[in-house]
């Protein structure tokens, strides 16, 4: 079997800050995919992505991109890649079009028709002052400079941060539409979950550091199945695959990892349900009620 190519690698990524430890981590980005990065505010999402981009040193591991490595490539690494953040910064430029001459600069792929196109998507102005921008607008700012650059991945850290419904759509639909030339990845943090299921095909789930589960979209939320379990006397020892998703009386509801079914034989099991992606990132993240 030929092995997908892949435009993002992580391998054995571990970093250390305070008291969190990030990693080890595995994670490839194949060639035409878009991947979720979801998980709990602290899970380690963006110092996974900002360190992706070379922002701080990983304590051990690899990380290539766009085949260049990280960080001994780091200057065409980031001619190749464009990276999204809330943290994004751009008042001491004045105007909208001040921030764009400056950025389009450093990138010999810049497409300024492209720009303009998205200016007006996003409904900005080169003529808007940044100082005047809502937090929503200037995400929309860093999503045009990324965007409008001829790049082979996107990294976006919570890229909808501030975004209303029409943002979002628009956003959405422009990596869709970015996606569709060959040889490119999109890595995407957010917490709109519903959006992500409609246009991730690959999704990549953190807990505490360390992703829990990773795959293509579907067979994620094809694998796990919510369970009601009779109770009729002592809770059964159940396999360490298996998360209680809650309790009553004389009565479990489990979410069961079908690869492991097997082992669940003499339970009472009253209802299988479906699971969509929003109840499966409950129950991986110990976050269900």
């Amino acid at each position: 079997m030929t092995e997908e190519p892949c435009v993002l690698s992580l391998r054995g990524l571990a970093h250390h800050v305070g008291r969190f430890d990030l990693g080890p981590i595995d994670l490839a980005l194949p060639e035409g995919s878009i991947t979720a990065l979801i998980g709990p505010n602290g899970a380690g999402k963006t110092t996974l992505i900002d360190l992706a981009y070379g922002l701080g040193h990983a304590g051990a591991g690899s990380i290539t991109i766009a085949g260049l490595s990280v960080p001994g490539d780091l200057v065409a690494m980031r001619q190749r890649v464009a990276y999204v953040s809330p943290e994004l910064a751009f008042a001491g430029f004045g105007r909208v079009g001040a921030v764009l001459d400056y950025v389009a600069g450093f990138y010999p792929g810049w497409r300024a028709e492209e720009c303009a196109r998205l200016l007006e998507l996003f409904g900005l102005s080169r003529r808007d002052r940044i100082g005047g921008l809502s937090f929503g607008a200037r995400t929309r700012l860093s999503l045009i400079m990324a965007l409008a650059r001829d790049t082979d991945v996107l990294l976006l850290d919570e890229p909808t941060t501030g975004l209303d419904v029409a943002g979002r759509h628009h956003l959405f639909a422009e990596l869709l539409r970015y996606i569709d030339r060959p040889g490119r990845a999109i890595l995407i943090s957010s917490h709109q979950l519903n959006e992500l299921e409609r246009i991730a095909d690959r999704v990549a789930v953190m807990r505490d550091g360390r992703i829990v589960a990773c795959g293509s979209t579907g067979d994620l939320v094809e694998r796990y199945q919510q369970w009601d379990v009779a109770l009729p006397g002592a809770e059964p020892v159940l396999p360490a695959t298996v998360r209680v998703l809650g309790r009553q009386p004389h009565r479990l509801r489990l979410m069961v990892d079908l690869a492991d079914v097997q082992t669940l034989n003499g339970l009472d099991v009253l209802a299988q349900v479906p699971m969509n992606l929003e109840e499966v990132y409950l129950g991986l993240t110990g976050e269900a009620a």
